[in-house]
């Protein structure tokens, strides 16, 4: 399996998360680059900017490091870049766009001059919905992008949710929280049945 296929369909669970050597190799080249300037490869600078304050709401840095921390939004620029295909590239291009329009016409100022507050306030629009909404949104982003009506809604949608997925997939699979946050133990020993987390101290990283 290539890592373009690797990725796409590699399951996760939050707290439960299996990451493989190669999706390893690729987050560790993330972290390589921590000491240059965040330079995007496939989005412009306005939607940097973006994706680093929407992934900064979902993992922020606490008593614990952030998803900003582990470089999430150079991450997930990295696999738009090199894992996913043109057309995955142009739904969430889209996406950016609709969702900056949405911005731009909700507060009256430019993107860029956006504050955390004003993105927490738009991001909770889209998810702050009924369980019976929430049942449509699935059925809508299991349809091919030309079977819809509503373009602009799918788009975001696939947006936002693309960037939650990768953002906890990158966090949980990062070297930094496998290590500091997780528990790591690359020796583990005989398999024991049953033990409870306090004894570990916390859910195990690999």
């Amino acid at each position: 399996m290539n890592r373009r296929d690797l990725l796409k369909t590699t399951p996760f669970w939050l707290g439960s998360v299996i990451a493989t050597p190669a999706i390893m190799q690729l987050l560790t080249s993330c972290s390589q680059k921590e000491n240059l300037s965040w330079k995007p490869l496939l989005l412009d600078n306005k939607q940097a900017f973006v994706l680093e304050n929407i992934v900064d709401i979902i993992v922020p840095a606490s008593k614990t490091i952030g998803a900003l921390d582990v470089n999430i939004p150079k991450f997930i620029d990295l696999i738009l870049k090199d894992v996913f295909f043109e057309n995955e590239q142009q739904i969430f291009l889209k996406g950016a766009q609709y969702f900056k329009t949405k911005f731009e016409a909700m507060f009256k100022k430019e993107v860029e001059n956006g504050s955390r507050e004003d993105f927490l306030h738009l991001i909770s629009i889209f998810f702050k919905i009924s369980a019976d909404q929430q049942r449509q949104i699935f059925e809508l982003l299991n349809k091919a992008e030309d079977k819809v009506k509503n373009k602009e809604l799918y788009c975001i949608y696939k947006y936002l949710t693309f960037i939650r997925h990768y953002t906890l997939f990158g966090y949980y699979t990062s070297e930094s929280v496998g290590k500091e946050i997780l528990h790591y133990d690359p020796i583990p020993g005989s398999y024991l049945a049953c033990v409870s987390l306090s004894d570990i101290g916390n859910v195990s990283s690999i």
